[in-house]
């Protein structure tokens, strides 16, 4: 008679067996390539780098580089989360008898007509995202008081002191 612990054992067994059977056969790839700035002196902080909206996540090394293991087939989009500056998106097709050979399309914007790019990725940001704004003087149109304000003043800067010179 089979007791239930045996049964419950033997089942067990068989799933484990199929789940590692199935789960080796299933290809997987490497996805690489480097980030660059435009200004070869500047300096790349550690940038965050998603597929498919944060299924795989990695993060750039000093030098730009970055690596994504273990990338299933099918259609796959890299996305640059950088604050500081903008980035390309690029989508990536992994087929399952071509591996080794990614077909990449960088979409540089929407709207942007699409551009093949060869693997390994080479993106290089577009722009830099500027936060802050120079404070601009009022102007009320010569209705005032009268006050002069100098250019240092203008651009948000307080001047020590301003004198009129007759």
């Amino acid at each position: 008679m089979i007791t239930p612990k045996l049964l419950l054992l033997t089942l067990s067994l068989i799933l484990g067996c199929i789940s590692a059977s199935s789960s080796s056969s299933i290809p997987t790839a490497s996805i690489q390539g480097r980030l660059r700035l435009p200004d070869p002196a500047a300096s790349l902080n550690s940038t965050r780098i998603t597929l498919n909206d944060g299924s795989f996540t990695t993060y750039t090394q000093p030098n730009g580089d970055f690596i994504f293991h273990r990338v299933p087939p099918g259609v796959h989009l890299l996305d640059v989360q950088s604050r500081e500056h903008h980035f390309s998106q690029v989508k990536i097709q992994l087929l399952e008898d071509a591996m080794d050979s990614p077909k990449c399309i960088e979409y540089v914007y929407p709207g942007a007509p699409k551009q093949a790019m060869p693997h390994p990725l080479e993106l290089t940001a577009h722009a830099s995202y500027e936060y802050y704004e120079k404070r601009q003087g009022f102007n009320d149109g010569g209705h005032g008081s009268g006050t002069k304000r100098n250019d240092a003043e203008a651009d948000g800067i307080p001047a020590r002191s301003v004198k009129d010179v007759d």
